[in-house]
C-alpha cells in the first residue's frame, strides 16, 4: 500500500537502490524537495549524486525504493515521461546534437506540430529576455563555447515548461557573473513555484542559493539540513564524515625565475575572428598564474595555444627561452609543458 504524500512536495525519494554490477551506487537513498524551494544536493565524487537524478530524468531505473511526483507514485521509464511528469535535467555532460543549431536542439523531440522557425524564434526570444539568457538559436552547437552550450540545455527545459528543474554541477564551467545570472534565474524560478535540485561541489554556492541541502556519502543519504541553520564547515563533515580542515598553506616560492614568456601573440578563433590580440606575459617558476575574462575572451585560445594545438597569426611563446611556436603538440610535452593540459570540454576534447 503506497503512503500518502503531501500535493505540496514535488519530488519524494524513498529508499531508492540502485546498483551496477557489484557496486551499490545508491543505498535506501531517501530525498523530498517542495514546490518553490530550492535543494542542494551535496556529496563527494562517487557518493551517488547523479546516478539519483538521472532516475529521475528516466535514463536509470530504481532496483529498489518509490519515486513520488507531485504526491502521487511513478513510474519513470524513459526521459519521455520524465518530461511529462514536468521534471527538466541539465546534466553535467550535455545532450545536444552538435550538427544542430540552438533552436533545432530546443524543439527537438517536443511533441504537437512542428512551429515555424519564426514562431520558435519568437518563443526563445521570449524566454531568454524573461531570464536574461542570451543565445543566437541559429548557432551550430559544434561553434559555441561551453557556457553557450549549457545556455541552450537551461532553454529546452524552459522551453518544455518544466517545473522541476534538475541541473547537474551547472556552475563548473560558469564565470562569476555568469553564475549570478544563472541563480538569479532560478530564483524567479523558485518564486513562481519550481522545485529545483541543484548538484554543486562549491559550499559557496550551496550557502547563497539553496533553502535546504541534502549530503549523500558513500551511495547513503546521511541527512538533509536547513542551510540558513548550516555552515561550510557543517556540510564538509558531513560529506566527508569527519572533521576537515579547509585552510591552505602556501609556501614561499624558491627559485623564482622565468619559465615561460608568452610575447606579442596574435591568434584567431575558428570563426575567423581576433581571440587574441597582442597578448604578452611572463609565468616564473613557483607560481600560479590566473586567467580571467569573461567566455570568449581567449582563454581557449590561448590555452591550446601553449599546447601547440593552434595556429598563430604572430608571436612567440618562449619555454625556457625557446620558441615552442610550430612545435607538434607531443614535442610540447616532451619539452615539459601540457602534460596535465585540461581543455574546458573534457568530454568532447579532453
Amino acid at each position: 500500500m503506497s503512503e500518502e504524500i503531501s500535493a505540496e512536495i514535488a519530488v519524494k525519494c524513498s529508499g531508492i537502490t540502485k546498483v551496477f554490477g557489484s557496486v551499490v551506487a545508491n543505498d535506501g537513498i531517501d530525498l523530498e524537495v517542495k514546490y518553490g524551494e530550492i535543494l542542494a544536493l551535496l556529496g563527494e565524487n562517487g557518493s551517488g549524486k547523479t546516478t539519483l537524478m538521472n532516475m529521475l530524468s528516466g535514463i536509470y531505473h530504481p532496483d529498489k525504493g518509490n519515486i513520488y511526483i507531485a504526491g502521487k507514485p511513478e513510474v519513470i521509464n524513459s526521459p519521455m515521461d520524465s518530461i511529462e511528469l514536468g521534471i527538466g535535467m541539465i546534466h553535467q555532460h550535455f545532450k545536444l546534437v552538435e550538427v544542430f543549431s540552438a533552436a533545432d536542439n530546443i524543439v527537438a523531440g517536443t511533441k504537437g506540430k512542428l512551429k515555424s522557425k519564426g514562431a520558435v524564434r519568437d518563443e526563445i526570444k521570449k524566454i531568454s529576455e524573461q531570464l536574461g539568457l542570451e543565445v543566437d538559436p541559429d548557432k551550430k552547437v559544434y561553434n559555441m563555447s561551453v557556457s553557450e552550450k549549457q545556455t541552450v540545455e537551461i532553454l529546452k527545459v524552459l522551453y518544455r515548461g518544466a517545473k522541476i528543474l534538475i541541473l547537474d554541477e551547472p556552475t563548473a564551467v560558469l564565470t562569476p557573473q555568469e553564475t549570478e545570472k544563472l541563480f538569479n534565474i532560478l530564483r524567479k524560478m523558485k518564486a513562481q513555484g519550481c522545485a529545483i535540485i541543484i548538484i554543486t561541489h562549491k559550499l559557496g554556492e550551496v550557502m547563497d542559493i539553496s533553502d535546504r541541502v541534502t549530503i549523500l556519502r558513500k551511495g547513503k543519504s546521511v541527512e538533509t539540513v536547513n542551510t540558513a541553520e548550516s555552515s561550510e564547515k557543517q556540510l564538509t563533515e558531513l560529506m566527508v564524515g569527519k572533521a576537515v580542515e579547509l585552510s591552505i598553506e602556501r609556501p614561499e616560492p624558491v627559485n623564482v625565475k622565468p619559465i615561460l614568456n608568452v610575447v606579442d601573440l596574435t591568434v584567431k578563433n575558428s570563426e575567423g575572428s581576433i581571440a587574441l590580440d597582442d597578448v604578452s606575459f611572463v609565468i616564473n617558476r613557483g607560481e600560479i598564474l590566473g586567467v580571467a575574462g569573461i567566455a570568449g575572451s581567449g582563454q581557449k585560445e590561448l590555452c591550446e595555444t601553449i599546447a601547440g594545438l593552434q595556429k598563430i597569426e604572430k608571436g612567440a611563446v618562449l619555454y625556457n627561452k625557446e620558441n615552442i611556436i610550430g612545435k607538434t603538440p607531443k614535442e610540447i610535452i616532451n619539452l615539459g609543458i601540457s602534460m596535465s593540459f585540461i581543455p574546458e570540454d573534457r568530454l568532447g576534447m579532453g
